[in-house]
């Protein structure tokens, strides 16, 4: 924590004037700027509070928001201890959403700047190390810069909006807005946040890239300990890559990168609580993931990563994260990474949702957490998280191929599990029993881990699967010595309202005794296909059936099949499997139109990325075979009858089918046209329209009429629709509509919705 010291001063800024003279800060009017409260501070014995009380009649000053802008043109530099807190101005509130939900603040001070000639700079430069303890809050501060803040060795900021104005929106610049380059050498003591929701900070970025996309900007925390002080870096309950509302993304570029410092003495107290990041697809070079871990030292303590929420909304909805949601980079040799992510405790495990694989770079495939270096020697416990529906898996242990290149995902267990990298290596558990009841589930499993390869004993921690991927933790086991390389069966418990069935997968993590964690387990599959009919025209659906069968484990498969047929472009369906009654075993099936004709081949691809089984080397599982398209049918479009009824009080559905062809773009004129039936009174007219088709689209086009009900017993009357103008088909089986209206009471001649002999002249 920072020390306590008592204020020296507490200077008052009464004008949004970036003038330096206006330093005097007495209670007379105008007297007293931001740049002239930090220079008259400078001059005193700090450390010094400023705080807010601007008229908003002052320029820059709305009287409809309260909201006061300050423009300033150059760097505010910084000697002494200071808090300038913008809270004090009148109107602003701090926010009282607990995290890590949105954020609901009232800040009124706006410090901005069109033309910042210190880019280079911070905003706030702390020039030495008297101008400690630093804290910011209740400040919008938007510009671009290469900092926002920057120097001194203790800073505590909480309740800001970084590179985010007042209206919660993050500006268009050309160079970017970075936040926090709290990185020197001398940092000592770093909070970003607190507990409190009134300490929680929104941290964007801003400006555009050389292609006009936005960007955003860089942020880093550092801290280091001292023969006599432990170093404290704290990032937490913050909003982070996304705007005030919780919701909408904003533009970052970089993740936020946390180093617990490279000194010899005790590693700092580095915790990273309950924030919300997100860091939505920018196509912005080989840029992305949320948060970046870089370790410049050997760890002798765990630092905390806990509670925290990646690439979700507060309403749920999936931001994402490009990238992973974190690496974990080792800056050289004899670094050591102690990295504890998630946890036991309730609000300890963090989400990741929505992790973005980059398509144009070999280095992410949207994990929740990458070790970026293969021989990175990592203490990474992976535990209590919950995995959403990312395009990689929870935790990605790097390898090396037999030409020495870095392989991401699945990493296979080898005999012994003798193999050494990120953590060990540690082979994770494989499972080859399983049942569920009541309350309890059953399994039999084995680490194939020799004692004199992994440090025992070791923990199995067992979840409840979303495709490839831990969603919930439903209960641990020890794993001894005693029980190494050998099945071990035991019965858990599932925690309250969690639901489980034997239908359901789990995958289990084995972590060691001195926090390595595995890879998630997996089992292997086979497939086998059907498509039918088989040969079968173009422009017409055909079904491809896939069976999984699991060859390792006791699981039904889960996750998704994808089929692609060899045309240009490709045609494509995906279907996800469901269990069918035999054991090991699950089916899936969908539809494809080709609309090119020829002996075609079907390529079928477990995804493993997006179920819990793969290849035995933890790779796709593929199969492929011939499918015939043969030539289609002529193209027709039209009504498939020339009368319909309706009665009163309903809805008459008309419908437009495509009963044969598919291969061509094909549109034609929809017309309404009155008759015995009065447009408005008896009916909703349907509005004239052009009715179009892409090749492969052979849905019928359907078109409602609300038809009214006056209650009175009348004869039968009518309106005509019609189709004309067609182009690219034949009007068959008919061209125009007759809908009778039949008022429900007397003894009409037809019921509702049955067509009549005979078509009407």
């Amino acid at each position: 924590m920072l020390a306590s010291a008592t204020p020296a001063a507490t200077l008052t800024v009464d004008t949004t004037s970036d003038l330096l003279n206006l330093s005097a800060c007495t209670a007379a009017a105008a007297d007293c700027s931001l740049r002239g409260a930090i220079s008259a501070s400078n001059g005193l014995a700090g450390p010094d509070i400023i705080e807010f009380n601007i008229p908003t009649s002052e320029p820059g000053c709305s009287a409809v928001t309260g909201i006061c802008r300050i423009e300033v043109a150059s760097t505010l530099q910084i000697s002494q201890g200071l808090t300038i807190d913008g809270y004090t101005q009148p109107g602003a509130q701090p926010n009282s959403i607990p995290a890590p939900g949105a954020n609901n603040a009232q800040l009124k001070i706006e410090i901005v700047s069109a033309g910042f000639v210190n880019f280079g700079l911070a905003l706030f430069n702390l020039t030495s190390s008297s101008a400690s303890p630093f804290s910011l809050r209740g400040l919008a501060i938007t510009l671009p810069t290469s900092a926002i803040v920057t120097g001194g060795f203790a800073h505590d900021h909480r309740g800001n909006w970084f590179c985010v104005d007042a209206l919660g929106q993050s500006p268009d610049f050309g160079p970017p807005c970075s936040a926090l380059d709290l990185s020197g050498l001398s940092m000592r003591s770093v909070r970003v946040g607190g507990p409190d929701p009134s300490d929680r900070n929104v941290i964007a970025g801003g400006g555009r890239n050389g292609a006009g996309l936005p960007f955003g900007g860089t942020n880093r925390l550092r801290a280091r300990s001292s023969s006599g002080q432990r170093g404290q870096l704290i990032l937490q309950g913050n909003l982070i890559g996304l705007a005030p509302d919780g919701i909408t993304a904003l533009p970052m570029r970089d993740p936020f990168a946390v180093d617990p410092g490279d000194d010899a003495f005790q590693t700092p107290d580095t915790r990273i609580l309950d924030n919300r990041f997100a860091r939505a697809q920018r196509s912005s070079a080989d840029f992305g993931s949320a948060l970046e871990v870089s370790v410049s030292r050997v760890m002798d303590d765990f630092a905390l990563i806990q509670g925290n929420v990646f690439g979700l909304g507060v309403d749920g909805s999936v931001v994402g994260v490009e990238k992973d949601h974190i690496r974990v980079v080792l800056a050289g040799s004899g670094r050591q990474a102690r990295l504890l992510i998630g946890g036991f405790a309730p609000g300890e495990g963090n989400t990741f949702a929505g992790g973005l694989r980059r398509s144009s770079t070999a280095t992410s495939l949207g994990s929740a957490v990458y070790v970026l270096d293969r021989n990175a020697p990592t203490f990474i416990e992976f535990v209590g998280n919950r995995m959403l529906g990312n395009d990689g898996i929870g935790l990605d242990l790097p390898t090396l191929d037999g030409g020495n290149n870095q392989v991401l995902g699945r990493t296979p267990n080898d005999a012994d599990d003798a193999d050494v990298g990120p953590n060990n290596l540690q082979n994770f558990p494989t499972i080859a029993a399983y049942s569920v009841n009541v309350n309890q589930f059953s399994v039999t499993y084995r680490v194939d881990s020799d004692p004199a390869n992994s440090v025992f004993p070791l923990r199995v921690d067992f979840y409840k699967a979303f495709g490839d991927e831990g969603e919930v933790l439903l209960d641990s086991d020890v794993y001894t010595s005693v029980n190494a390389q050998q099945d071990k069966a035991v019965t858990l418990s599932i925690p309250p309202g969690v639901t489980l069935s034997n239908n359901d997968v789990i995958v289990a993590i084995a972590t060691d005794a001195e926090g390595r964690s595995s890879e998630f387990s997996f089992d292997t599959v086979t497939l086998s296909a059907v498509d039918t009919p088989d040969p079968h025209p173009a422009g017409l659906p055909f079904t491809i059936e896939v069976t999984a069968l699991a060859t390792s484990g006791p699981f039904k498969p889960n996750g998704v099949v994808d089929v692609s047929m060899n045309t240009s472009p490709p045609t494509t369906c995906s279907m996800t499997l469901a269990p069918t009654m035999t054991a090991n075993t699950s089916s899936g099936s969908c539809q494809m139109v080709p609309v090119q004709i020829g002996n075609r081949t079907l390529t079928i691809s477990y995804r493993t990325l997006q179920g819990a089984f793969g290849s035995a080397a933890g790779e796709d599982v593929v199969i492929t075979q011939p499918h015939e398209v043969t030539a289609p049918g002529p193209e027709q479009i039209g009504f498939t009858r020339c009368r319909q009824n309706v009665v009163e009080g309903q809805t008459a559905q008309i419908r437009v089918e495509r009963p044969s062809g598919g291969v061509a773009d094909v549109s034609v004129d929809f017309t309404h046209a009155s008759g015995s039936a009065t447009p408005g009174d008896d009916y909703t007219v349907p509005p004239d329209q052009l009715l179009q088709w892409a090749p492969g689209d052979i849905a019928a086009k359907l078109i409602n009429v609300p038809i009214a009900a006056d209650g009175l017993p009348e004869p039968i009357e009518r309106f005509r629709v019609s189709l004309s103008n067609v182009m690219g088909a034949a009007l068959l089986p008919f061209a125009q509509l007759d809908v009778e209206i039949l008022d429900g009471q007397s003894d009409q001649r037809f019921a509702n919705g049955f067509e009549g002999p005979e078509c009407l002249p």
